[in-house]
């Protein structure tokens, strides 16, 4: 440092305190004594904009679930709502991504869609606009629990991407209270927390439902659909509704005195006949895979067959999709 006052170099002399700066060099000129302080080098504050409480995105997965037996329960409250009986999830399903957005929009397969049953899941949850991106490798409306795999996986995404520090239980009744208020589904939601072939002893999901499995592998299943069947509307029909439950009571307690795949396949088939919503070509599809010794049902509720070893027997009756059984419930991905 150079003095100021003679322009002779100047030596350190120890350090001063300053209550602003701290400690900071002093330097003393050995020509005229003058001493001087160093100024420290301060850079500008910027101030950073504050992080809002978000990721840029959540991605989650839901199983697809068929289920093959059920009891309505309905109750003034849709968590205490939903259905008892029997499904099996698959490892096809639905991968849904989350972002942050100026406007909510729902974009199914790449295609903008009304989405209901996952925009009630959004409502529920947020205020906040998103963008959710559903990848679906199931046909909708044809028993796979579609509408439902869709609201799960956004509900988790969703609370992952906004951080909204919500329980893998709280979700779940978001997702299902959402299947039960808009009609398209009311035992999906269950069976996909859980995963494989799970059996549902009380309507809701856990805590308030209880859910049970029925041990399995990861057995390929395959499926043909035919056509769409409205959930809401059979679920609006007060005497197909006394069919169902009458029918759904009789198959699920025979199902319940030997828990396996092959009986839950049997009573199924029978629960399907029981209600009389099999379509010529659904029937028909079930004797070519019983005659080739496989088994085989009707999806609930959708024009479509699923089997179990069917041996080929399904190819003559349209697109064969197959997917395992899949032993894991809904996750983050």
């Amino acid at each position: 440092m150079i003095c100021k006052k003679c322009k002779g170099k100047m030596n350190k002399a120890g350090f001063h305190i300053s209550k602003k700066n701290g400690r900071v060099q002093k330097y003393q000129c050995p020509k005229c004594g003058s001493i001087s302080i160093e100024q420290p080098n301060i850079e500008p504050i910027i101030e950073q904009p504050i992080k809002s409480k978000s990721k840029l995105s959540g991605q989650a997965f839901a199983p697809a679930h068929i289920s093959g037996i059920f009891v309505i329960d309905m109750r003034n409250d849709p968590g205490f709502s939903g259905s008892i009986g029997c499904g099996i999830c698959l490892e096809d399903g639905a991968a849904t991504t989350v972002h942050p957005a100026k406007e909510t929009r729902i974009r199914i397969n790449g295609v903008v869609s009304e989405a209901v049953t996952t925009l009630t899941a959004i409502e529920l949850l947020t205020k906040a606009p998103v963008l959710v991106d559903t990848e679906l490798s199931i046909s909708s409306g044809a028993g796979l629990g579609a509408s439902a795999a869709g609201a799960l996986s956004t509900a988790l995404a969703l609370n992952s991407a906004l951080c909204l520090d919500k329980t893998f239980n709280d979700l779940s009744l978001v997702a299902h209270t959402a299947e039960v208020t808009n009609r398209t589904g009311l035992g999906d939601v269950s069976g996909q927390t859980c995963g494989g072939i799970d059996i549902r002893k009380k309507a809701g999901v856990p805590p308030v439902g209880i859910v049970d499995r029925i041990p399995c592998t990861d057995i390929p299943i395959s499926w043909v659909c035919f056509g769409r069947i409205s959930t809401k509307s059979v679920l609006s029909d007060d005497m197909k509704k006394k069919s169902i439950n009458k029918a759904g009571r009789s198959r699920f307690k025979e199902l319940l005195k030997k828990p396996s795949l092959e009986n839950f396949f049997i009573q199924s088939k029978a629960f399907a006949k029981d209600i009389d919503l099999m379509s010529s070509k659904v029937k028909d599809a079930i004797e070519a895979v019983e005659a080739s010794g496989g088994f085989a049902s009707q999806a609930m509720l959708g024009d479509t067959v699923f089997a179990m070893n069917d041996g080929g027997s399904l190819l003559e009756f349209g697109k064969v999709r197959k997917s395992k059984i899949s032993n894991a419930g809904a996750h983050l991905i």
